[in-house]
């Protein structure tokens, strides 16, 4: 019997941001380890950028064998906090989740895939700075990189406001 083939997915959980940090640690101790990301679009600094974030902020998965890997070095891995358990045993998560999920990063690894926008047609947004600021408007378009084209109520019309991507503020529910 080959005891590697007897390795599972478990859950650990990292410390806040440093997901990506627990699975590069992990993968330099020679363990396989995942984190699903996804790509999603943010202002920083003013600017539109493409960010890469976990799927699941505080969590990731390593492949582990009960007879074959030692897994006392994962508790002081830079990044882990712990390994995920019910009760006294680990959880383990089954390969065809883990598959499916490396599956989809594959297919978001595209150079063609777009990343999750920032806003959507017809979302309500606040504007957060500039004469308008404080007022709620509908988000229309984007105009290039860094502008986007707003539906604002003056006037009882709806008004197309062209501003900077900076100025507006997704509105939580």
């Amino acid at each position: 019997m080959d005891v590697y083939a007897l390795r599972q997915w478990y859950v650990l959980q990292c410390k806040p941001r440093e997901v990506f940090r627990a699975v590069e640690q992990l993968a330099n101790q020679s363990y396989e380890a995942f984190a699903p990301s996804f790509r999603r679009e943010a202002i920083r600094k003013g600017k539109r950028e493409v960010v890469v974030e976990p799927l699941f902020p505080h969590y990731c998965f390593v492949r582990l064998s009960d007879i074959a890997d030692n897994w006392a070095p994962i508790r002081s891995t830079r990044g882990v906090s712990k390994l995920v358990r019910f009760g006294d045993l680990p959880l383990a998560v089954p390969d065809a989740i883990v598959t499916a999920l490396q599956a989809r990063e594959a297919a978001l690894d595209n150079p063609h895939a777009q990343p999750e926008a920032l806003f959507m047609p017809g979302q309500t947004v606040t504007i957060t700075e500039g004469p308008l600021a404080g007022l709620s408007a509908v988000f229309d378009a984007r105009d290039g990189d860094e502008r986007v084209i707003l539906l604002l109520k003056l006037l009882h019309q709806q008004q197309r406001v062209y501003l900077p991507i900076s100025h507006v503020q997704a509105v939580k529910d």
